[in-house]
């Protein structure tokens, strides 16, 4: 770089006023469908705490296997 001084003058020809709200439109854009399907997920978003308030299945324990001992 021969002459970092002058470095502000390139934001004269790169004018974020041109370019960064198109680029956060975009941006939010595809944060909106990514997280639109990410919800839409089983066991994902809203919908499915409402399962939380459901009783647990009681499942009944397995029967004891019989091992072999050895002496």
């Amino acid at each position: 770089i021969e002459h970092p001084e002058d470095d502000w003058k390139i934001w004269t020809v790169i004018n974020p006023a041109v370019w960064m709200m198109p680029w956060f439109i975009v941006l939010m854009v595809q944060m909106w469908m990514i997280h639109t399907y990410a919800l839409a997920l089983p066991g994902y978003g809203f919908k499915d705490s409402v399962r939380v308030a459901e009783p647990v299945a009681m499942v009944a324990p397995a029967p004891e296997a019989k091992v072999a001992q050895v002496q």
